[in-house]
């Protein structure tokens, strides 16, 4: 049996509003790092509970989701919670997934030239991130610039797969089109990498 505890309209309202302006100060510079909170829904699923924050602020009616490798019906969760609608992964606007799954990035949605902003968002949980180095062994090392960024800044994460990388650059190599990517870790923080930023990476 599921447990669920529902937080009065107001305290979810303020909750999501915050993380709303959160959300859209990091995607206007990418490559900081803030702190979000766990959301305040409590219930049995698959989805870390900071990225359960991200996709009760993200979703609502208008937009379609797909969860990588759902196996605990979070899915049906979100949909009652946001009302939003399940797609497939090449026809959604967000996809919820871990920096270790097998993912065809190049399958998902990049905009069209007359349409640029019709292209999904990523949202991927990572073990870790920092703006310092991290030296667990696998670590990658981002370089990232671009709009919202003086000249070069640097962007480590842990638990993130090179295979998934490399994909991720090459579909964002022709901006305008390209995906944005919200990057959330295991301790609360959490980062943005739009698909107007440039990066090198390197595995440390």
């Amino acid at each position: 049996m599921a447990t669920l505890s529902f937080p009065t309209l107001s305290e979810a309202e303020c909750g999501t509003q915050a993380l709303f302006r959160t959300l859209l100060d990091c995607m206007s510079r990418p490559g900081k790092i803030a702190s979000i909170a766990a959301s305040d829904v409590v219930v049995e699923t698959e989805l870390d509970p900071c990225v359960m924050s991200v996709a009760l602020t993200l979703l609502d009616q208008e937009v379609t989701f797909h969860i990588v490798r759902d196996a605990g019906g979070s899915s049906s969760m979100l949909q009652v919670y946001t009302m939003a609608r399940v797609a497939p992964l090449d026809q959604c606007d967000f996809v919820f997934m871990r920096g270790t799954d097998d993912l065809d990035v190049g399958s998902l949605k990049r905009g069209v030239l007359a349409y640029p902003d019709e292209s999904a968002t990523v949202v991927c949980l990572v073990n870790q991130m920092s703006g310092a180095a991290l030296y667990p062994s696998g670590t990658i090392k981002f370089t990232l610039s671009g709009p919202g960024i003086k000249d070069q800044t640097q962007l480590y994460l842990g638990g993130i797969d090179e295979q998934l990388v490399s994909l991720w650059q090459g579909a964002n190599r022709e901006y305008p089109l390209g995906i944005d990517w919200i990057l959330v870790d295991r301790m609360g923080h959490v980062c943005c990498v739009p698909r107007s930023t440039a990066f090198t990476w390197e595995v440390m």
